[in-house]
């Protein structure tokens, strides 16, 4: 994850982002997208249910939810910098 995004977050949301971090990335890994590219054009962050989500419009992420959508965001976003790198 980016520095500014990581100093973005406070500490109840850094302590987020590293409890779904091992299970996030082998949901991004497992998704249908080739790249970070990819990933940004086919999916996006979204509420259901009352929780935040990322999902191709269809179907979330399995296991990656949070009711804070910064958490969720701050993910999506390092997909999106990393995934395929």
């Amino acid at each position: 994850m980016n520095q500014n995004t990581w100093n973005r977050l406070t500490p109840e949301q850094r302590t987020a982002v590293q409890a779904m971090s091992s299970r996030f990335i082998k949901a991004v890994q497992s998704s249908n997208a080739r790249d970070g590219w990819d990933f940004g054009e086919k999916y996006s962050v979204q509420e259901v249910g009352g929780q935040f989500v990322i999902t191709d419009g269809t179907t979330p992420l399995p296991g990656i939810a949070h009711s804070d959508r910064q958490v969720m965001e701050a993910l999506y976003g390092d997909a999106i910098g990393n995934y395929g790198r």
